[in-house]
C-alpha cells in the first residue's frame, strides 16, 4: 500500500510540475512506455530488496571480519551534517565507477540499457532499470558505507535523498539551478547523460557533478539542452521482456 501512495503523491505533484514547467511541451502525459515504467516502479522494489537483503546477508557472514569497531566508531562519533557529507561523496564515488563501468563493460551494458531505452524522460523513467543492476548498485554503495559505520539516521537520511534525485533529475522539467547544478545532479546535468547525442554519450555519471569534472566526463553546455534520448539497438517494450533481454542479448 505504501508504493502505491508514494506512487499517487509523486504522480500528482511531478504531473502538476512537469504539467507547469515543461522542458518538452509536446511531451505526452501517457508518452510511450509509461505502464512498463510503472510495473518497474511496483515489482522492482519488491525484487531488489529481497535480492539486495541476499546478497547483502552473504557478505557479511563471509567479510564480517573486515569490519573495524575502532573505525566505525571513529566516524559514528563525527557530526551529523559531517558524516552526511562524507557518505553522500563515498557513496556517490562508488556509484560513478559502477555506472560508467556498466557503460564501458559490454555484459553490465546489457542489463544498464534497459535503462537507457527511454525516448522521452520525465520522473516515472527514473524507474525503469533492471532489478539485478539495482541490486548490484545497492551492494557496490551500500557495503563503503556499512563497513565504515555510518549512523542509522546518516544512512537513512542518504537513502531518503537517492531515492529523491533521481526522480528529479530524469522530470521532464526546465527549472535552472546556477549554484544547485554544480553541487547535485539536477536535470540540467542528467538528462545530458541520457541523451543519444553523439557529443554527449558516456558523460555525466554521477549524482555529484564534481566527481565528472574531476575525471573528465562533465558535459553540460550551456543554454542548450538534448535534441535526442535512448539507445540505438531495439529494447523490447514490456516490462517482462525487458528483464529477459540482457540475457538474450546479442550486442557484444
Amino acid at each position: 500500500m505504501k508504493f502505491v501512495i508514494a506512487f499517487l503523491v509523486l504522480w500528482i505533484l511531478f504531473g502538476i510540475l512537469e504539467w507547469l514547467y515543461p522542458l518538452r511541451k509536446e511531451q505526452k502525459h501517457f508518452r510511450q512506455g509509461w505502464l512498463t515504467d510503472v510495473a518497474h516502479f511496483f515489482f522492482n522494489h519488491i525484487l531488489v530488496n529481497i535480492g539486495t537483503y541476499l546478497v547483502a546477508a552473504f557478505l557479511y557472514t563471509f567479510f564480517r571480519g573486515a569490519i573495524s569497531p575502532a573505525l566505525q566508531l571513529a566516524v559514528r562519533s563525527q557530526p551529523v551534517l559531517l558524516q552526511f557529507a562524507e557518505a553522500f561523496f563515498i557513496a556517490q564515488l562508488s556509484f560513478y565507477v559502477v555506472h560508467r563501468l556498466a557503460h564501458t563493460v559490454p555484459w553490465l551494458w546489457r542489463f544498464h540499457a534497459i535503462h537507457h531505452s527511454s525516448a522521452e524522460l520525465d520522473w516515472l523513467a527514473s524507474a525503469r532499470l533492471h532489478p539485478l543492476e539495482m541490486i548490484i548498485v545497492n551492494i557496490a554503495v551500500g557495503v563503503p558505507l556499512f563497513l565504515l559505520g555510518f549512523t542509522r539516521e546518516t544512512f537513512g537520511i542518504y537513502l531518503v535523498f537517492s531515492a529523491i534525485l533521481p526522480i528529479l533529475n530524469h522530470s521532464n522539467t526546465k527549472f535552472q539551478f546556477p549554484i544547485l547544478d554544480h553541487i547535485i545532479a539536477t536535470p540540467n546535468f542528467h538528462h545530458w547523460h541520457h541523451s543519444n547525442d553523439l557529443v554527449a554519450r558516456d558523460k555525466n555519471f554521477s549524482g555529484f557533478p564534481i566527481i565528472d569534472l574531476f575525471f573528465g566526463t562533465y558535459y553540460v553546455p550551456k543554454n542548450q539542452m538534448p535534441v535526442t534520448y535512448g539507445v540505438d539497438e531495439i529494447i523490447p517494450q514490456t516490462y517482462w521482456q525487458q528483464l529477459l533481454y540482457p540475457f538474450q542479448s546479442q550486442y557484444k
